[in-house]
């Protein structure tokens, strides 16, 4: 009695893993949902490969299952593979690789702002060095020349001050635009990886038709 009862609890415990299953149409076939298990049933529609349906009960020929979580019917069991198609799992991978696309067209952006940003401060740096350097000239004469010159010096200080400031920033923009860089690079990197994949895959779809 306990060894029937254990057999029946194994039955609905591998029913129920059967119900959970999510199996996929096979590569390069349009499949019949019928409304029955058996060609005598009503064509309800046809599933085209890659589509994903759910097991409600899994037969030798016949496999009784929903589509888009609502839709019941059947299909041949030979029909079914427990993964996604080449297909749809390059579509997937294309889905990827325009992602990383767009993303790395924004990072170019944002890459070609930083570096005008880094020219610009660049700039405005070397004028204010020079500028440095003609008050600390000038700061100098006038020392020698004047007792009066705490005025000058303050000037002079502020004018150092500037450029430790605008030194500081030219430091924090250039290790930004070196990790944008580095960033850039490495998307490019996956583009090219994803392309050969794409294109790799395309050539053995193709050549699978002949």
């Amino acid at each position: 009695m306990k060894i029937k009862a254990l057999v029946t609890a194994c039955l609905l415990f591998s029913a129920a893993q059967a119900a959970a299953e999510t199996l996929y149409i096979t590569d390069r076939i349009n499949a019949t949902f019928r409304g029955g298990p058996g060609t005598q049933f009503s064509i309800l529609r046809g599933l085209p490969s890659g589509t994903a349906v759910k097991v409600i009960e899994q037969g030798d020929k016949w496999t009784r299952v929903t589509v888009d979580g609502d839709v019941e019917g059947w299909v041949l069991t030979q029909w079914l593979v427990p993964t996604p198609t080449k297909g749809v799992l390059l579509d997937k991978l294309q889905v990827k690789h325009d992602r990383v696309l767009k993303a790395r067209t924004e990072l170019k952006g944002q890459l070609a702002e930083l570096k005008k940003e880094n020219s610009d401060l660049k700039t405005s740096l070397a004028e204010t060095k020079k500028l440095a350097a003609e008050s600390g000239q000038s700061y100098q004469q006038l020392k020698k020349k004047s007792g009066n010159f705490l005025q000058l010096e303050e000037d002079y200080k502020e004018t150092k001050n500037q450029l430790a400031n605008l030194s500081k920033k030219a430091d924090i923009l250039n290790d930004r635009l070196a990790k944008k860089n580095m960033i850039w690079f490495l998307a490019g990197a996956g583009v090219l990886l994803v392309g050969f994949i794409i294109g790799s895959s395309s050539r053995k779809k193709r050549s699978s038709y002949y």
